[in-house]
């Protein structure tokens, strides 16, 4: 087929998404045998050929399926595929479920094209392969998709994808979305699929109280339970609590698909609200795929790690033997955290986490380490504990690049603290733990996790300007200036590296600009590159406090549910593309 062909009025979407899947899958060549290939190259083309009957991309999906045998024969192995391909994520929380989804299948809430009632609510947003696994055995989704998930096909519940609700998050708002269903809907049975660590969620417990309360009769809660969330859990889920508000709590093996399916139509045939309390078994909660070479010395293994795991070791250096509380939710791997360093994980009780912090001793130590979204959950009362707190010390991790950590994010934060600090190398956020420490402050630190590779490759090529700058080719700093927010500073430094503009990093997202003010009002252009899109952002307060105008580069444009599943891909792109303007031509 002649592929301009298929660029007709109304189609360019449905091709470019069909064809974006493509060049995903020729990016992961090295990891599809050549019967995976050959099969995933047949149903492109079948797709190319379908798009101009269909409306969606789902709907694409199944007609591509519904004209090829599934290739693989069990959803086990099609969930193994996928993680390998991919080379990570979630295929525990997928295992865990995947008696569950058969039931939800076989109960007919799910068909080939995706969740088949609006009164199914996934929880568990980031098990999305796993009904996606299920479906192609039904002949409802391509290997070609399954090839490309966590890139180009979103691995969290998505209304493009078939499911009935979008999730923004990975958990923690589905109980609260079945409740405000089943409300509304009550002469129809509402079925939420939730996991034990969502339970721990704030707004779970407050959504399980008003089920009881509001006496909803019509709302079938399954849990997968199996005591880990990316951690151990801090304790077992207890039915009793449960039953404090369900008419009906059973306990079932959650690897029989059919007791799970026999509890959901008992609970409908009787007309109560009932809790299925489904127990399994989960083993490492992120997915690594095999054949990793061990490293060849502690060097190497240094370098390979992410910024985020060396904060349990840096917290160790900073306290300097005295006193320190340290609260995580959920995310002691990321960390570094080990049972030596005394950590206490809260689960993800966002809330419970900061105010816990806050009944520590004032004078002592407190860090609190998170994930930046998690606090946008709790944001009045991460606002309470900074008013309210001295040494406090809170630390979110940044997962642009995997789970669309938010892109207003430092806006935000940027309104409950004069200075927010946005990092990547732990020596930074070191320093800036130390300043505040030396006058009992508080801090507000939004740390990127990145590979320490990435961080040394910055840490040999940049200049110290001052605490919240640094700077890279300034003899070139007449032409072209780029300054960007830590967060984009890898990215900006492949983009700038060998051409003929400076690069400036910001460590904080409202700096000093008084250091660069004559450098930059003094360039042919400034290009302001960041995450943020939104009002009050970096480049913003560029202009108004330089009174100059700068180009404005964001990567705002990931938010779910859209198909492209890499925030940090939009704006290097954009940046490279006005770098290669004559203006900026490569040096020597």
């Amino acid at each position: 087929m002649n592929r301009s062909t298929i660029y007709r009025p109304g189609m360019e979407s449905l091709s470019a998404q069909l064809l974006g899947i493509e060049a995903c899958l020729s990016g992961r060549r090295a990891f599809l045998d050549s019967a995976e290939q050959a099969r995933a190259q047949r149903e492109i083309e079948a797709g190319l050929a379908l798009a101009e009957t269909c409306d969606s991309i789902n709907a694409l999906a199944v007609a591509i399926a519904g004209r090829f045998e599934p290739f693989y024969r069990n959803a086990g192995e099609c969930l193994e595929r996928i993680h390998e391909i991919a080379g990570y994520g979630t295929l525990a929380s997928c295992l865990s479920s995947l008696d569950i989804a058969e039931a939800l299948f076989d109960t007919g809430l799910c068909d080939a094209s995706g969740v088949a009632s609006a009164n199914l609510v996934i929880g568990r947003g980031h098990i999305a392969p796993l009904f996606y696994a299920c479906r192609h055995l039904r002949r409802g989704m391509p290997l070609a998709f399954l090839a490309a998930v966590h890139d180009r096909v979103p691995s969290v519940v998505n209304k493009a994808y078939g499911f009935a609700y979008g999730m923004r998050h990975s958990l923690g708002e589905g109980v609260g979305i079945a409740l405000g269903r089943a409300q509304t809907h009550r002469d129809q049975r509402v079925v939420c699929v939730a996991g034990d660590g969502e339970l721990n969620e704030g707004v779970s417990y407050e959504a399980i109280r008003l089920i009881g309360e509001l006496e909803t009769r019509n709302l079938t809660l399954i849990v997968d339970s199996n005591g880990k969330g990316i951690d151990p859990l801090p304790g077992k889920l207890r039915p009793a609590y449960l039953a404090a508000y369900f008419d009906r709590v059973h306990e079932v093996d959650g690897h029989d698909a059919a007791a799970i399916g026999e509890r959901m139509r008992d609970a409908e045939r009787e007309g109560v609200s009932a809790a299925i309390v489904c127990h399994t078994r989960k083993g490492s909660h992120s997915f690594k795929r095999e054949g990793a070479k061990p490293a060849a010395s502690a060097a190497v293994a240094a370098s390979k790690a992410s910024c985020c795991s060396l904060t349990g070791n840096l917290i160790e250096e900073v306290r300097d033997g005295a006193p320190a509380h340290i609260f995580t939710a959920d995310l002691a791997a990321r960390f570094g955290l080990q049972p030596s360093h005394g950590y206490c994980n809260l689960g993800l009780a966002e809330s419970a986490l900061l105010t816990a912090a806050m009944g520590c001793p004032e004078d002592e130590l407190k860090f609190v380490l998170t994930d930046d979204k998690y606090y946008l959950n709790a944001v009045d009362v991460l606002h309470s504990a900074l008013i309210g707190s001295r040494n406090l010390h809170v630390v979110a991790a940044r997962k642009n690049g995997v789970w669309g950590g938010p892109t207003y994010v430092s806006t935000i934060f940027g309104l409950l603290e004069d200075t927010v600090y946005e990092l990547t190398d732990p020596r930074d956020l070191e320093a800036c733990i130390r300043r505040r420490r030396a006058s009992g402050s508080n801090g507000l630190y939004l740390l990127h996790d990145q590979p320490m590779e990435r961080v040394l490759a910055l840490r040999e090529t940049y200049r110290r300007l001052s605490d919240e700058l640094y700077a890279h080719q300034l003899e070139h700093a007449a032409g072209t200036v780029v300054l960007s927010s830590e967060s984009m500073a890898y990215e900006a430094f492949q983009a700038v590296d060998g051409k003929r503009c400076a690069h400036i990093r910001t460590l904080s997202t409202r700096p000093d600009l008084e250091r660069v003010r004559k450098l930059l009002c003094a360039a042919e252009e400034v290009v302001v590159v960041e995450h943020n899109g939104s009002r009050s952002n970096l480049a913003e307060y560029v202009e108004a406090t330089l009174l100059i105008r700068v180009k404005k580069i964001y990567s705002d444009a990931y938010e779910w549910p859209r198909i492209e599943t890499f925030q940090a891909a939009a704006a290097p792109r954009k940046l490279e593309a006005l770098l290669t303007e004559p203006s900026c031509a490569l040096a020597g």
